[in-house]
């Protein structure tokens, strides 16, 4: 026979750990319709509203590298700064930290450079030009060609 104290400290285990819900619950729906809002909430949180077009991503894109740059200009000055503070055991750790981020400040700086390149040169492109008219003489004057014809050659 089985001792009931030791069946209710497992049940006590089962339910501290979750394995196991309390009465009340289990006789309810609540437990599978709460996960099933919650999967459903974070289903939602996934899906995006609407699609992002190409030049809507470019553009936060380029924004996040200025951000990215700004933050790392401030790095560079903050760095500097504790270099002069900086000990002789101590320097040339700090000395390649702000290498490393001077680093970072010249990729993120040609980085957008270039792809402001880009965009100034697709917007050349993609403005209208403008047509100039050309200087015609009157239709009178025009000499026009004339045109050959040869008799047709082969079997006839």
């Amino acid at each position: 026979m089985t001792d009931p104290s030791s069946d209710a400290g497992q049940a006590k285990t089962r339910v501290r750990s979750g394995t196991a819900a309390p009465a009340s619950a289990r006789a309810s729906s609540a437990p599978a319709s709460a996960s099933a809002a919650n999967a459903k909430a974070t289903t939602e949180r996934r899906t995006p509203t609407r699609a992002m077009t190409p030049t809507a991503a470019l553009t936060r894109h380029v924004e996040w590298l200025e951000f990215a740059l700004a933050a790392a200009r401030s790095e560079e000055t903050w760095r500097a700064a504790r270099l002069d503070k900086a000990t002789n055991k101590n320097r040339a750790k700090r000395q390649a930290r702000i290498t490393e981020v001077r680093d970072e400040i010249a990729e993120l700086t040609a980085l957008l450079e270039a792809i402001k390149a880009l965009q100034a040169r697709a917007a050349r492109r993609t403005t209208p030009t403008v047509t100039r008219k050309r200087v015609t003489s009157t239709p009178a004057a025009k000499p026009t060609r004339r045109r050959r014809t040869t008799a047709p050659t082969g079997p006839a």
